[in-house]
């Protein structure tokens, strides 16, 4: 099914009446809407106009009246969602009445006489338009029946409910497999609770023994010093500085992460969950079994990526405000050696919005996880505006195509994604009919692709012009090599990007969900191992690292910008 077009017209109605099943239906009841008032404005004229015989204000009120009324019937003819052709037949009499209006003006108030032969035939023009359009209204339900977008939207109604019946009887077992469970769970802990209590009993009969000898006494208390500290420990932990985080993973899986108040990421989860209720149940395993868990140390013979320290209290690096040569604020992470480790990609009109922007790099740079693209992934996010989008992104950082167009929901985009995975591969280009890429040149010269449905609906776009029609058929090339294989991605609140640049050069940058990007390591490493270090560096000191400011950039140059390693 096409999502319904955005704009005013459309989400007004949807704030006022719904979500429209086409938007055929919301077109409609806007005609309707506007040829009501057109026709009452006509009727007013005509009344203010009474006596005053055929002057150029009884004329206007005519040609308010008949186009109002022809508009407002072709509205509630077109909102009914009827069979293309039928709609077609609503537009013909529309225009038929609109043009025996025009010769109205013509011939009004010259050659206008109710017994005239140009009277005559501007009534039966418009006579004949409005026909049409009725014939259209009253007849079309039953020779056409529903329009295909009205069919599509029911068959997918029917098709959710017997989907959402089939959820629940499996949430239905899974939660009568998981009261079994919990069932056997306690049956255990109550054994376990009857062999402690035989445990106590033997304890208390040992420290009765130990009391024969001086010996024994000591090895009592020692043993008694080695509880109290384990209770020490028990109550430290349960004053935790740390939270459990249940997310999606870009598979559409759910995980948990338990995360420090410093921004670190102190476990996951480890595999994925078919529902955040299982999730929360894993979660609730570790807690429970954690705490005695034994230590075994096991190391794989590959080298794995490197893993970021936890965030220094007394970080050697400082975020540093300063004004550039347009007066805009700007930011940078130094090192005290005077590296810049990170820094911000544009600049702000105030001072405080900067250190919004430091802010943001401080809460996100910690828990951020990084996108992995091999070699691209279909990411859905949210834009500023609150609407949510998708995007095939590349490994090198460049957007190979989006959707063109917000969703209301998150569920929305990912299904509209899915719809481009699956037709992008094996669709024509500049073919005549079915799914197809169509390629044209944009106002300003550049060269295009979007790809549309059989019926001609939009599904994605390029996003952006090529300067030549080669250029264009390797993106299209690119999209239909990628699409279908690519990975979807997402993020919680921000995640980090390694990529290749250009030059052949790793970068990093820590994008938020919505696009905006949030700083960048502002120059280029040679290997992507070097390029994790470098996050990992500014994971490690960015989140308590303080704010300096500078007076402008000529100072903020003059403190040395060269780059090397960082602490």
């Amino acid at each position: 099914m096409a999502e319904p077009e955005t704009g005013p017209l459309v989400s007004t109605y949807e704030k006022r009446f719904g979500e429209p099943f086409t938007t055929d239906e919301v077109y409609g009841y806007w005609l309707f809407v506007a040829g009501t008032v057109v026709a009452v404005v006509g009727m007013m004229l005509f009344l203010t106009s009474m006596g005053a015989g055929r002057t150029g204000a009884r004329g206007i009120a005519y040609l308010f009246s008949g186009v109002g009324l022809a508009t407002a019937f072709a509205g509630l003819v077109v909102g009914q969602s009827f069979h293309r052709t039928a709609k077609r037949l609503v537009y013909v009499g529309l225009v038929v009445c609109l043009a025996a209006m025009a010769w109205f003006l013509t011939a009004f108030p010259q050659e206008w006489a109710l017994d005239s032969g140009t009277a005559q035939g501007v009534v039966a023009v418009y006579t004949l338009g409005l026909a049409l359009i009725t014939l259209s209204g009253a007849l079309a339900p039953i020779s056409v029946g529903q329009s295909r977008a009205r069919k599509a939207v029911e068959e997918q109604l029917v098709d959710a409910r017997a989907d959402d019946e089939a959820d629940d009887r499996r949430i239905e077992e899974l939660e009568a497999a998981v009261a079994e469970r919990d069932d056997q769970i306690a049956a255990l802990e109550s054994e376990i609770a009857e062999s402690n209590a035989e445990t106590a009993a033997a304890r208390t009969e040992a420290e009765a023994a130990s009391e024969e000898t001086a010996a024994a006494r000591a090895e009592t208390a020692s043993v008694r010093d080695d509880l109290n500290a384990a209770a020490s420990h028990v109550n430290a932990l349960s004053k935790s500085s740390a939270t459990f985080d249940v997310y999606r993973d870009k598979a559409g899986k759910w995980r948990w992460r338990l995360v420090h108040r410093n921004g670190n990421i102190i476990a996951t989860s480890g595999e994925s969950y078919s529902s955040d209720r299982t999730a929360r149940r894993g979660m609730r395993s570790v807690t429970r079994n954690a705490l005695g868990a034994a230590v075994v140390w096991q190391r794989d013979e590959e080298e794995p990526e490197p893993i970021a320290e936890p965030a220094a209290e007394e970080p050697s690096a400082r975020f540093q405000l300063y004004r550039d040569d347009n007066g805009e604020y700007r930011w940078r992470l130094r090192h005290d050696n005077g590296n810049t480790i990170a820094a911000g990609t544009r600049g702000f009109s105030s001072k405080r919005n900067a250190k919004d922007g430091v802010e943001s790099v401080r809460s996100g740079i910690g828990p951020a996880d990084y996108l992995e693209f091999d070699p691209a992934g279909v990411e859905v996010y949210e834009d500023a505006g609150g609407e949510f989008r998708w995007r095939l992104v590349h490994r090198n950082g460049n957007i190979l195509g989006d959707s063109g167009e917000g969703y209301a929901n998150r569920s929305n985009a990912r299904r509209a994604a899915d719809r481009f995975q699956e037709a992008a591969g094996e669709a024509a280009v500049d073919a005549d009919s079915g799914v197809r890429f169509e390629t044209y040149e944009d106002a300003a010269g550049d060269h295009r692709w979007r790809l549309v449905a059989a019926n001609g609906e939009p599904i994605a776009d390029s996003g952006e012009g090529y300067s030549s029609r080669s250029a264009l058929t390797e993106a299209v090339d690119r999209v239909r090599e990628y699409a279908p294989d690519a990975d979807r991605l997402t993020m919680a609140t921000a995640a980090i990007e390694v990529h290749e640049d250009a030059g052949g050069e790793f970068r990093w940058r820590l994008r938020h969900r919505n696009g905006t990007i949030l700083g960048t390591s502002g120059e280029g490493y040679t290997s992507r191992s070097k390029a994790l270090d470098a996050v990992n560096r500014v994971k490690r000191h960015a989140p308590n690292a303080p704010v300096t400011e500078e007076g402008d950039a000529a100072d903020a140059e003059a403190d040395g910008d060269d780059r090397g390693d960082d602490g």
